[in-house]
């Protein structure tokens, strides 16, 4: 054994010339007489220290030499002190047999650290524990505590040394695990060497909560203390109503120890989602329920937890129509929480745009106006939100897992009553408009505002810049205006919306042909012509040039099977209309209407790429983007018996929403209209449409997702003007820091609300802001990256929550300053703030 070990020393260390053994029991003295090692000196103590020490440095000193001491190894300050050859032994090495002295050589331990690896020896004999703990396995860094932790985190399956927060995270979660064999293993260790009771006392001071051993239950009651506190902090406590109140800290330190711990264990991926059931888990002890019942729902609770928020959601549903203003302020305060699950989210959404839309309404003080010109502009100006609401209400129900929704909920209630809301104001606004157009005879010629049979006259005859046009099916006013917002996140782009009035009825192919040129529009029974020329897509490009022979025009679909080249020769033509069908295509069919809001929302989203393209790829300088007509949808079956009957002679064509005569109708089934009064066409024939929104019965049609008609929704179509700007555009949208007060850290963690102050728009665009805690330029807590980037009108939906968490270094820092950075200027802040700190602890304690 000894061969092998001398032989081991000098083969690991070049340098070593003299290789030390002490051996007091003279136990090996035999071993080592009986040693030949080749190119090894053997030397023998025989208490001559002086010659001893003259023959090693003089006539021994190139000779690698291997000392055998039959003495008592120095260990003490005076051993060392008179050992006669102390400069020796500390130039060189002590030959150690035992797992202790052979690990302390092996990273080079000092003598006094003996003890404390002799300790933790039956663990730190491991390969994979070593490697955690290697950091510390020096003489500089070595001492208890550090070895404790570095050994937990080896237990704990950590391949570094994590600080305690971290750790007390990871302990905590195994009480959570099926099988608490893993608890169980981790807690052996921990007797064994005899350190248990420094893991619990590091789980009281970052929990505040105190426990005697740690097993399963135990570290559950810890969780729920955890829970209850991370929920209460902000607040007092009801002793005498609150069944957890015993598990609450007191101890405003002892709060901040928890946030960091919190803090520490969110930002850990490895812990993070483990911890996260735990809470859910412990949740079901820690009723969230029962914490409404006791404070109320307005209560300054610090985060809510998922059965806090469906008891919310429980109480405010039967508010949403009386009271829908202060339900959108709640519920938007609830969607605040960064932790709470998808389904959650999207309820909340859903019953935010299900509260606007009662909103909306309940703003309305009267739906009768004197002109059509008033109808207009209150529709573009405000009344189109009703319709968004209600269209991304539905659409964000759609994507709700009702397996996640409580019985407590009840959605198709609400539902049911937005319906009937939507469809009561839908009937009445346009039941109202429709008599003021009556009043003017539907006279369009009378009416002041953009028709759209004069669009090509006013907007493309007189530019001299490559225009394209974009005709997307069914692009309703309020779809154009989510176009527009989406637009507005890129930051060359300045867009800005009009409308047009399209004519009766408002089916596609009079709403294309209204956009095209020409002098003599014939209807002609629906086979349209226009100087002759039929309006079939075939035939556009013909009509388009036979006003500029530089013009050209195209289906969206055959684009995407050219080439880049192929696709640029299109463009360079001074006029380009591009016909694209998305929402029609879905809602025209009975058999996919229902889809329709789907449709809406894939149109927007392809709308926006495309006209992106076509500024930046294509090279074109203005693009135009309308409609030929809007649509009504309504989220329920239409029954029979809501579906009026149509006439059964002298029906020339009809639809759902709409028949043609030669001669006028009978008044009492609609509004009779003469063709030419709201389109191009000379034809003697006369349009008549329902009084409001009823559907006529048609067969084989649906009735959900109807156009045709003359409801504000139908006819009143976008009219996008998009540019390119070379240069970006430099005005920015600012941050606004929303607080009442002084600014103050509280238990470590300061909470703020960021508002964008305007939506993103033709003038103003996204802007990357950074948020921190700085002393001078140092930061002192997390930084917080925030996208300004919202497109709503809406301040509540440009609101941001913001949480920043002190570091340990920023304990000793009475006041620091809350700087907001442009993320492309770091040198110059926005917002600087002032901000006390009464945070006087660290991290690792």
């Amino acid at each position: 054994m000894i061969r092998d070990k001398v032989e081991s020393y000098f083969a690991r260390f070049p340098e070593l010339r003299v290789l030390f053994f002490f051996d007091e029991t003279r136990e090996y003295e035999d071993e080592v007489k009986s040693l030949d090692l080749e190119d090894i000196h053997i030397e023998y103590w025989a208490n001559n220290p002086f010659t001893l020490k003259c023959k090693l440095v003089q006539d021994l000193r190139n000779e690698k030499v291997f000392l055998y001491l039959p003495i008592k190894q120095p260990t003490t300050r005076d051993d060392f002190q008179h050992f006669p050859l102390m400069g020796l032994l500390l130039a060189n090495k002590e030959l150690q047999l035992d797992n202790v002295g052979a690990f302390m050589e092996e990273y080079q331990l000092q003598r006094h650290q003996k003890s404390l690896i002799s300790k933790y020896i039956k663990e730190l004999k491991y390969v994979g524990v070593q490697e955690v703990c290697k950091p510390i396995l020096n003489a500089s860094h070595l001492e208890e505590s550090a070895l404790q932790r570095a050994l937990l985190s080896s237990f704990l399956n950590f391949k570094t040394i994590e600080n305690w927060s971290v750790l007390v995270g990871k302990l905590l979660t195994l009480s959570n695990e099926k099988d608490d064999k893993e608890l169980q293993r981790v807690s052996k260790k921990l007797k064994d060497l005899n350190f248990e009771d420094v893991i619990l006392r590091r789980i009281q001071e970052n929990t505040g909560i105190n426990i005697q051993s740690l097993n399963a239950e135990h570290l559950l009651q810890v969780a729920r203390g955890v829970l209850y506190n991370k929920i209460t902090q902000t607040m007092g406590v009801s002793k005498t109503k609150d069944p957890y109140a015993t598990l609450k800290i007191e101890d405003a330190t002892q709060i901040i120890r928890l946030n960091q711990m919190l803090q520490e264990v969110d930002r850990h991926a490895q812990v993070k989602p483990a911890f996260d059931r735990l809470m859910e888990k412990v949740s079901s002890d820690i009723k969230g329920a029962t914490l409404i019942e006791v404070y109320g729902e307005d209560a300054d609770f610090a985060e809510f937890t998922s059965e806090m928020v469906w008891t919310i959601l429980a109480k405010v549903q039967s508010h949403i129509a009386s009271a829908p203003s202060e339900v959108v302020k709640q519920l938007e305060r609830l969607s605040l929480q960064s932790e709470l699950s998808a389904s959650i989210q999207q309820v909340l959404k859903y019953c935010i745009q299900v509260a606007k839309v009662h909103q909306y309404v309940k703003n309305v003080n009267s739906y009768i106006l004197d002109t059509p010109e008033e109808y207009i502009q209150w529709y573009t100006k405000d009344l189109y939100k009703v319709d968004s609401s209600f269209r991304r209400a539905i659409l964000i129900k759609k994507g709700i897992d009702t397996t996640e929704v409580p019985n407590t909920f009840e959605m198709d209630a609400i539902q049911e009553d937005l319906n009937v809301v939507y469809d009561k104001h839908t009937d009445t606004l346009n039941r109202e408009w429709l008599k003021c157009l009556h009043h003017f005879k539907f006279d369009y010629s009378k009416i002041n505002v953009p028709k759209q049979y004069d669009f090509y006259e006013n907007e493309i005859a007189s530019k001299d810049q490559k225009i394209v046009v974009i005709i997307s099916d069914a692009l309703r006013y309020e779809a154009g205006y989510e176009l527009l917002s989406q637009m507005h996140g890129d930051p060359k782009n300045t867009a800005e919306i009009g409308y047009m009035l399209a004519s009766i009825p408002s089916k596609t192919n009079v709403g294309m042909a209204q956009l095209l040129p020409g002098k003599n529009f014939e209807f002609s029974g629906g086979d349209i012509k226009i100087d002759g020329v039929s309006t079939s897509s075939t035939y556009r490009s013909n009509i388009l040039q036979n006003h500029n022979p530089n013009s050209t025009a195209i289906q969206y679909g055959a684009l995407d099977g050219l080439d880049r080249p192929a696709i640029r020769e299109i463009f360079k033509n001074e006029v380009v209309y591009v016909y694209h069908d998305v929402i029609d295509a879905i809602g025209d069919a009975r058999a996919s209407e229902r889809r329709t809001f789907d449709a809406v929302k894939d149109s927007v989203e392809e709308l926006q790429k495309f006209v992106k393209s076509l500024h930046a790829s294509y090279n074109v300088a203005k693009v135009y983007i309308t409609a030929d007509h809007g649509f009504l949808y309504n989220d329920k079956k239409i029954q029979d018996k809501d579906q009026e009957q149509l006439p059964v002679v002298d029906v020339v064509l009809s639809h759902n929403r709409y028949y043609a005569t030669t001669q006028p109708a009978d008044r009492d089934l609609g509004y009779c209209i003469p063709l030419s009064a709201t389109t191009k066409f000379k034809d003697e024939l006369y349009i008549t449409i329902p009084f409001s929104v009823n559907r006529y019965r048609k067969g084989g049609v649906g009735h959900q997702f109807v156009h045709g008609g003359g409801s504000l929704q139908e006819l009143i179509v976008p009219l996008i003007e998009s540019s390119r700007k070379r240069e970006k555009v430099t005005r920015k949208v600012n941050p606004i820091l929303m607080h009442k007060g002084a600014l103050r850290v509280v238990s470590n963690i300061l909470k703020l609300n960021i508002l964008q102050e305007n939506e993103v728009s033709r003038m103003e665009k996204e802007r990357a802001i950074t948020i921190g805690l700085y002393k001078d330029s140092t930061l002192m807590s997390n930084q917080v990256e925030l996208l300004l980037n919202s497109t709503s009108e809406s301040p509540s939906e440009r609101l941001s929550a913001v949480e920043l968490v002190l570091s340990a270094e920023a304990g000793n820092e009475s006041f620091l300053k809350l700087k907001i950075y442009d993320k492309e200027d770091m040198l110059n802040p926005i917002i600087e703030e002032r901000v006390q700190n009464s945070t006087l602890i660290s991290t690792d304690f």
